[in-house]
């Protein structure tokens, strides 16, 4: 009896020590994680420094980065991106690609950042987030790729006359430390609709010095923004877009109606030969060349056809137009009605062609107003 009263004794102390324990977390780093695990790997974020430009030291981990726990999972999932990837470089080009062209910037979430989770949990499971998120994110799956990796965090100044807070990374690949921002990389903000547009560029995968350069200067990203575009649009085919032409079609001859004018016929036996001409505007363009003679070739060629296609004149336009956007009918419409307008409104013209061509970020719309007889 004195034996049971004894383990019974000590059995209640045990209790209330664990109880004491748990209240005050004061539990062995293994059993606490068991006790305050969401299940889901979130992350505690822990606020940039007040200092702006802060930057961690390239030596060690950053003082700014949230904490997190890399778990086999996130090995997993970074095994998968890199999967064939050779070297250091490539496992973190992978990575940048990856995470760039599979998560989009939170607008609502970064009008109120206490509303909503944070960190690479959250971003890979609600597909988006802000740059702390990508950064965290970006950070955990190049050290779970064997790659030192830092989280940065500082002000920069996206457009002239603006600044916020960022966040970024470094990391040392093949002896060398690169920039890494996966955030800007993943695309842009179109302001005027108010939308995130998913455009995954290599730009700010880049050296450290060169990251410091984009993040500080706006004008100079400006400039580099678009020579990356031309580059990478020369690199692209040229590709023809009939349900434009079309599109543009029907519009012109609502505008036409619109004025109370004749609408126009549609033209097919150019379309060939403005799409081909469309193409060479836009390699010239996507190559830096000055274009003066575009419109002259293509009056030279279209001369011989004019008994053949019974026109007594014709007239012509170019639009081009850079945009990270797809081309969108209706816009390209609305530019050429304000800007080129003088061949639409007239009546003595009674038939078009269209020839549109996009080439990367490049689009040409080429359009010949003909009067048959």
């Amino acid at each position: 009896m004195r034996r049971l009263f004894w383990l019974a004794l000590l059995l209640l102390a045990l209790l209330s020590l664990a109880t004491f324990f748990l209240n005050y977390g004061l539990l062995p780093q293994a059993w606490s994680d068991l006790f305050a695990s969401t299940g889901d790997g979130a992350l505690l974020t822990v606020p940039a420094p007040d200092e702006p430009g802060a930057k961690a030291d390239p030596s060690g981990p950053s003082a700014a980065a949230p904490e997190s726990r890399a778990g086999s999972d996130m090995e997993a999932l970074s095994a998968s991106i890199t999967a064939g990837a050779a070297g250091e470089y490539e496992r973190m080009a992978a990575i940048y690609d990856w995470v760039t062209a599979n998560f989009a910037y939170d607008l609502e979430k970064a009008k109120d950042m206490e509303a909503y989770g944070a960190g690479a949990a959250y971003l890979l499971e609600k597909g988006r987030g802000v740059c702390q998120d990508f950064a965290e994110l970006t950070r955990q799956l190049l050290e779970a790729a064997g790659i030192e990796a830092t989280y940065e965090s500082g002000v920069v100044y996206p457009a002239p006359g603006e600044e916020e807070r960022h966040a970024w990374n470094l990391a040392l690949a093949g002896g060398t430390w690169y920039g890494l921002d996966t955030t800007w990389g993943a695309g842009f903000i179109d302001e005027e609709r108010g939308t995130f547009v998913q455009k995954p560029r290599r730009l700010y995968l880049t050296s450290p010095a060169e990251l410091e350069r984009l993040h500080g200067y706006p004008h100079y990203k400006e400039a580099k923004e678009q020579e990356y575009m031309r580059r990478q649009s020369a690199a692209a085919e040229p590709v023809f877009r009939p349900d434009v032409e079309e599109s543009l079609l029907n519009s012109f001859n609502r505008y036409r109606a619109a004025q109370g004018l004749p609408s126009f016929a549609a033209e097919k036996g150019l379309v060939e030969m403005l799409r081909q001409q469309a193409a060479r505007i836009a390699a010239r363009g996507c190559s830096g060349e000055e274009d003066a003679s575009s419109l002259a070739e293509l009056e030279a060629e279209l001369s011989p056809r004019a008994a053949y296609l019974r026109f007594a004149r014709a007239g012509m336009a170019a639009f081009i137009q850079w945009s990270l956007m797809a081309p969108d009918p209706g816009e390209l419409f609305e530019q050429i009605a304000a800007d080129q307008a003088l061949y639409l409104n007239e009546a003595g013209f009674n038939a078009v062609s269209i020839g549109v061509v996009s080439q990367g970020d490049l689009t040409v719309v080429l359009h010949v107003y003909l009067e048959r007889y």
